[in-house]
């Protein structure tokens, strides 16, 4: 399916179906913006906001479609039942997303990342920052959220040699902000604030994090250039 250039793999309910590139683009022209939220995991941050904005185009994309099963299935239902026509859940990873969404998104998100989308953001990997970019119109905003107790003990096998992400490892003139830079990235900003803050992201890990304690999260801004 990778190579197919006539057609995405997308969730539909409980199966993979195939949304034609022509009628993606009809969907694109129609809206009046379009977000890309990348590692949507079960895209329930996706569905909110494409509730919360029915002109806008969201766009979940993911490798593990199975998890966006669930969503996808409220997502058909009527509006006033939960349902979401504005929502799209693609399967793909970054890296490999279908040239159908080149330039398409006028933001892109990745909201608490896992595997090797987090590594590739954590690091600058050209693939992941790379094929982000490559989903971006110029100048188009990029919001990364990563959840800061990934780095604290216990530290999951997979994460133990994961460098840590800080404000200062992406400053202005540093080598990570230069290789987002390499891969078409300006860095604007990187802060911590927790989930509870005003503002925090409403991904599903965060909401059941800050209904016990407050969970640190990395926001990191930028822009395509």
């Amino acid at each position: 399916m990778s190579g197919d250039r006539s057609a995405l793999q997308v969730v539909e309910g409980k199966s993979l179906g195939r949304l034609a590139v022509d009628d993606l683009a009809a969907r694109v022209a129609a809206a009046a913006r379009v977000v890309v939220d990348v590692g949507t995991g079960d895209a329930r941050a996706a569905w909110r906001l494409a509730r919360a904005e029915p002109d806008t185009l969201v766009i979940g994309l993911d490798p593990a479609w199975q998890r966006m099963a669930d969503t996808a299935t409220r997502s058909r239902r009527k509006p006033a039942k939960g349902g979401a026509p504005n929502l799209v859940l693609v399967n793909a990873a970054v890296e490999a997303a279908p040239p159908a969404l080149d330039g398409v998104a006028d933001a892109v998100t990745v909201l608490m990342p896992w595997g090797g989308l987090l590594w590739g953001v954590v690091t600058a990997g050209p693939d992941v920052c790379g094929g982000l970019r490559r989903l971006a119109r110029p100048g188009a905003p990029l919001e990364v959220v990563i959840g800061t107790s990934i780095w604290r003990p216990p530290v999951p096998v997979e994460l133990a040699n994961l460098p840590e992400l800080t404000p200062a490892a992406l400053a202005p003139g540093g080598e990570l902000a230069a290789r987002w830079a390499a891969a078409g990235w300006a860095v604007d900003e990187a802060a911590v604030t927790t989930s509870v803050d005003d503002g925090a992201p409403a991904t599903s890990w965060a909401r059941r994090l800050g209904s016990t304690a407050p969970e640190s999260l990395l926001i990191v801004r930028a822009h395509a250039v």
